[in-house]
């Protein structure tokens, strides 16, 4: 092969970069599609604490006001990103944005409050226009019909907006680690036992009078066990009847490095989707290293 050594040298390490990204991003993609397939579906009020899927409508919570920054739309969750084209070299990002405020999703059965840091979003709505101001006049871009959609993406000004949303009622499919919050009680029954008998013991003039039933003033080892029995039920009673506060569930990201996702579709059309990137890099890692062998073989 001729040329230039230092043209040679770089064309060998962009290869093998792409080599290496390639079958990063296969893998990784791979992965995602296997944890979506492998996650099957729960409901609200029988989710297990841990991973799993849910599928539900997405709204938003009491009081939120949550709106995509560039246009004015409610929304549950949005991405911007504003861009200078005017530059030498290039458009280059000049503000970004990504929402952290929680929304809600409801299933029928119940729902989960979602905590959208970290996730990976798929959202359904992209706007895209163009101003020439870095923060866009109009809130709302173009007018109405076929003629205002093609008006906002010709390129006329020197800043591009770019808004992307998930549409309040409409259809979300999410992987996390689920939690439940409040409700009943989960602490141990043997553990609120024990702290109960060790109240009454504090009083040992009531305790007598309520179990010491022979009257020899001292408690016998029957007499303990229906001391237990009945502080048993009495802590069995309380978390039967404790319903003060319903049990807040939350979606929220893996601490153990597992996918986070969110996707305005169900879980079938996104892991077709995962599984359409880890071909997309296979077909790259194929193809760079096919491209990386014949050049090594024709040095």
């Amino acid at each position: 092969m001729t040329g230039h050594p230092s043209e040679f040298l770089f064309l060998m390490l962009g290869l093998a970069a792409a080599l290496v990204y390639s079958f990063w991003f296969a893998f990784k993609s791979w992965a995602k599609n296997r944890a979506i397939v492998d996650t099957p579906t729960s409901r609200v009020r029988s989710a297990a604490q841990g991973y799993v899927e849910l599928s539900g409508r997405g709204v938003l919570p009491a009081n939120s006001r949550n709106k995509g920054p560039l246009t004015g739309l409610p929304c549950t969750w949005w991405r911007y990103n504003i861009e200078d084209r005017g530059r030498r070299g290039g458009s280059r990002s000049v503000d970004s944005g990504t929402s952290t405020e929680p929304f809600v999703l409801d299933d029928g059965t119940g729902q989960c409050l979602i905590d959208p840091r970290g996730a990976e979003v798929f959202p359904s709505v992209t706007t895209v226009w163009y101003g020439g101001e870095e923060w866009p006049q109009e809130r709302i871009p173009g007018g109405g019909g076929v003629l205002g959609w093609l008006l906002d993406r010709i390129p006329t000004g020197r800043y591009r907006y770019t808004e992307h949303r998930l549409q309040i009622q409409e259809h979300v499919c999410a992987l996390g680690a689920f939690r439940s919050e409040g409700g009943l009680s989960v602490d141990d029954p043997d553990a609120a036992i024990t702290d109960l008998l060790h109240q009454w013991k504090q009083d040992q003039a009531a305790l007598l009078k309520r179990f010491d039933t022979n009257h020899d003033g001292a408690l016998s080892a029957a007499e303990w066990e229906q001391a237990r029995a009945a502080a048993r039920k009495q802590v069995m009673d309380g978390r039967a009847a404790d319903t003060r506060t319903p049990s807040l569930h939350v979606l929220a990201e893996p601490m153990d490095g597992r996918s986070f996702l969110l996707a305005a579709s169900e879980g079938g059309s996104l892991a077709r989707r995962y599984r359409r990137r880890a071909l997309a890099g296979v077909g790259g890692f194929v193809g760079s290293a096919a491209a990386l062998t014949w050049m090594l073989t024709h040095v």
